[in-house]
């Protein structure tokens, strides 16, 4: 090509991007593209004023300096800048040698931030490990959010859910963003259960040690292996307790053991686990004690069978293929209520 359709080219390249061109104009360029290095040229013309906003604006700078700085550029880059070149792509062309410039002097991640969502149905578990080697297993029913950034400019994540943390050690501080608050570690293994739709939040630890913000970043308090930390919307009526702390993550190995355990906080869990909803029906029936091993394998049918065997409840399934199943469980001296 010639170094008058070469111009030409570039005069109408430029004022493509820059939306100047008439539709005459844009049909000539569209002939000169059909050239394979027109249109690489082109391309990288693209790419170079989309990318013109994210370099920063100099509030105070030498404009003789810069001009210096231009031509040192083209000397030692050996680029030859032809006098008939348009002013529009001069002008494209002296922005970008400015880009270079600055962004030797302030580098700009060109990087988009992009989320990573991790979601689990309910009824199913996941494991996921992330960038920085932390090993994180997921419950029925949770989201996992993290960034790209992930494991480069920092260690944060949000948590929708429940899920059982092992984080890998390092000087940078990993992060769980819960509903309202939000635990803050180096290196340890912790359970945190935060559901979007229930009003309290609890973070138990197994080992190491963990401190529990507020999302301001506040401290609130730092809680010590076999302690769980119940953590109510208003951040005011903050509870810590010591706990069995295998009771919450032994369910990551695909079974729960419970030791006299409300049955309204057993049945809470299953039906996450299940995907069904559980109904507790008469007075004390949800304060009733539990214990024993649920193993996730095993059919639900025999959970039911053990909650008949070994508490005074009577207990009846409903399949329903429009929704979740039912199973509704009541004292053994009340009258069971067909669904």
């Amino acid at each position: 090509m010639g170094n008058e359709d070469q111009n030409k080219f570039w005069e109408l390249a430029a004022g493509k991007v820059h939306n100047e061109n008439a539709p005459l104009e844009d049909l000539e360029l569209d002939e000169l593209l059909k050239r394979e290095s027109n249109t690489s040229s082109f391309k990288q013309l693209e790419n170079t004023h989309n990318k013109l906003h994210k370099v920063r604006v100099l509030t105070e700078f030498s404009r003789d300096l810069s001009w210096e700085k231009i031509n040192d550029y083209l000397r030692t880059k050996r680029i030859r800048f032809f006098i008939s070149v348009t002013k529009y792509a001069a002008i494209l062309l002296i922005t970008f040698l400015l880009g270079n410039i600055f962004h030797s002097i302030w580098p700009v991640d060109y990087e988009a931030e992009q989320m990573t969502v991790v979601s689990v149905p309910l009824g199913q578990m996941s494991e996921v490990i992330l960038y920085d080697g932390t090993h994180v297993w997921l419950n029925s029913g949770t989201t996992l959010q993290y960034s790209n950034k992930f494991g480069k400019t920092n260690r944060d994540i949000s948590l929708d859910g429940e899920a059982f943390f092992k984080v890998t050690h390092h000087e940078s501080p990993f992060r769980v963003k819960l509903k309202n608050s939000e635990v803050e570690v180096l290196g340890t293994s912790f359970n945190a259960i935060s559901y979007q739709n229930e009003n309290v939040s609890y973070v138990t630890l197994v080992e190491g040690s963990v401190m529990i913000n507020s999302l301001v970043g506040e401290k609130i308090t730092t809680i010590k292996p076999s302690e769980q930390i119940t953590i109510p919307e208003n951040l005011r009526d903050v509870k810590v307790n010591t706990v069995h702390a295998d009771f919450y993550y032994s369910w990551t190995n695909g079974k729960i053991v419970f030791d006299e355990e409300y049955l309204k906080d057993v049945v809470a869990l299953l039906e996450r686990w299940y995907n069904v909803e559980i109904k507790l029906e008469g007075n004390g029936t949800a304060d009733l004690r539990f214990s024993g091993t649920i193993i996730k394998s095993k059919p639900f049918s025999q959970i039911v069978k053990a909650f008949e065997l070994l508490l005074p409840v009577s207990a009846k399934y409903h399949y329903n293929p429009q929704n979740k199943d039912v199973l509704i469980i009541s004292k053994k001296d009340l009258p069971m209520k067909d669904q």
